[in-house]
């Protein structure tokens, strides 16, 4: 078999065979079966910034009325603990270190000093969008894209628009082709003065669109959709109307939670829109977020992780647990709370292709486990470990940034294993009893913690230099 995670994988994969492979696959499902699919991906929503996972202050009714019609999870997993690798790891069904992605995409010189490229390769023999536009749906990208392109200081203008990955249609910022206001780069990368309306309306603008391309696509194709917001990452501005029923609280919380009130509106408007078109019964609808809440204000202070250790940029449950609610009635339970099943982001690409039929290349080696059992009411039990790497660790004495010591992690089962670059500093906790990463195990589970690591090790050793 072929290794696709070798660096050089345009030079091992002969023309024939890859045309051979990537044919599109006689599926056993019909159309009529194929769900639509939406995926909102938010930006540094926490873990505990939702009502249905416990936030008292903040009211999310259309979140948590999405959790009642299906099932929340609370050990859903991102693959880093900020955006581009989280978000990689979805289009790719690989952990992002396999294609260098070690941190967000900056400009050029950044990304070079990191060892990355300055964009996600659009050439990947295995690319979700791409998967599901073979699979006879049309697909669409809405929001945020931080994948590449941009301008500076976010990317380069010669970055692949996201059409070039397989979508039908997009919208985006953080990233290059259309986006919205005509021609102009809109909002610009310095979030000027002219930019406080799109600040104060992202998540509505990007649900509006999304909102018109289900409307115009509907009973054509199945659908694919990923909306993802910008909210509640800064800038963050919100008016004075948005702010109003959080007045009396500190700024930074009224800020924020004025902002997450807003997305959650907008969810629902979304939701009321599916019915409306009466899509909502054969339509997965997913709401997940890229990594733990900021580290900065306001969501330094407003921002929740339910208790859990750490925030972005940290790989410990805080920056790497996020919310995830899946609803799809008649193959998900509603109202229900899994606290058991193990997901992760890199998990979506199999599980979509599988939920549309699609039969993937005989030579892609995931990283990801397809989980599309749960729709057919089946248990799933994740067999591949859950692997990390920082490369970014943070010395300084900043207390919202103590947890950020870690370079390499991984989890396996209830076990997880954190270490630093040097190996002076090694944790182990049990998840399943200890889920704050309170009592440091390693020390009396020496053989534990050095199996894990090797197993790191090999893992690491897979990656290109």
């Amino acid at each position: 078999m072929i290794n696709c995670h070798v660096k050089n994988w345009r030079k091992v994969i002969k023309r024939p065979l890859l045309s051979f492979f990537l044919v599109l696959a006689v599926s056993t499902i019909t159309y009529a079966q194929q769900p639509n699919i939406i995926f909102v991906f938010a930006d540094d929503w926490g873990f505990g910034d939702l009502g249905c996972y416990g936030n008292k202050e903040v009211s999310t009714p259309n979140l948590d009325k999405l959790a009642t019609q299906g099932t929340r999870y609370t050990q859903f997993h991102v693959t880093s603990g900020v955006c581009s690798p989280s978000r990689s790891s979805v289009i790719t069904g690989h952990f992002p270190a396999r294609h260098r992605i070690h941190g967000h995409f900056a400009g050029n010189e950044v990304n070079a000093r990191r060892g990355m490229p300055n964009w996600l390769d659009e050439n990947l023999p295995v690319c979700l969008p791409r998967e599901m536009q073979r699979a006879g749906y049309a697909t669409a990208h809405f929001g945020k894209w931080h994948l590449g392109g941009g301008g500076l200081p976010h990317g380069d203008l010669s970055a692949p628009e996201p059409r070039q990955y397989g979508y039908d249609e997009t919208r985006v910022w953080n990233g290059n082709g259309p986006t919205w206001n005509g021609d102009r780069l809109w909002p610009t990368t310095r979030y000027m003065d002219d930019d406080t309306v799109w600040i104060q309306n992202s998540s509505k603008i990007a649900v509006d669109v999304t909102i018109d391309f289900l409307n115009r696509r509907k009973g054509k194709a199945p659908l694919f959709v990923n909306l993802w917001l910008k909210d509640p990452h800064t800038p963050l501005a919100p008016t004075e109307a948005q702010r109003k029923p959080f007045k009396g609280l500190i700024p930074d919380k009224e800020t924020y939670y004025a902002v997450l009130s807003d997305a959650d509106y907008h969810v629902g408007r979304l939701m009321k829109a599916l019915t409306e078109m009466g899509l909502d019964e054969n339509t997965l609808v997913i709401f997940s977020s890229d990594n733990g809440p900021a580290n900065y204000a306001p969501a330094r202070i407003a921002g929740s992780t339910a208790g859990l250790k750490g925030r972005k940029t940290d790989v410990f449950d805080g920056g790497v647990k996020v919310p995830l609610i899946m609803r799809w009635p008649g193959h998900i339970p509603a109202g229900r709370v899994d606290s058991t099943t193990v997901l992760s982001t890199v998990d979506l690409l199999l599980t979509f292709c599988a939920l549309a039929g699609r039969r993937l290349p005989a030579d892609y080696q995931p990283d990801g486990e397809s989980f599309a059992a749960i729709f057919s009411n089946k248990p799933f039990k994740r067999s591949k470990p859950l692997f990390w790497e920082w490369r970014f660790p943070y010395a300084g004495d900043d207390p919202y940034r103590q947890n950020s010591w870690v370079t390499s992690a991984i989890r396996e089962g209830n076990w997880k294993l954190l270490a630093d670059k040097d190996r002076k500093r090694i944790e182990l906790y049990d998840i399943s009893r200890d889920p704050f990463e309170r009592q440091n195990l390693a020390g009396g589970n020496s053989k534990k913690a050095q199996q894990l690591l090797k197993k790191w090790d090999a893992w690491k050793g897979e990656l290109p230099q």
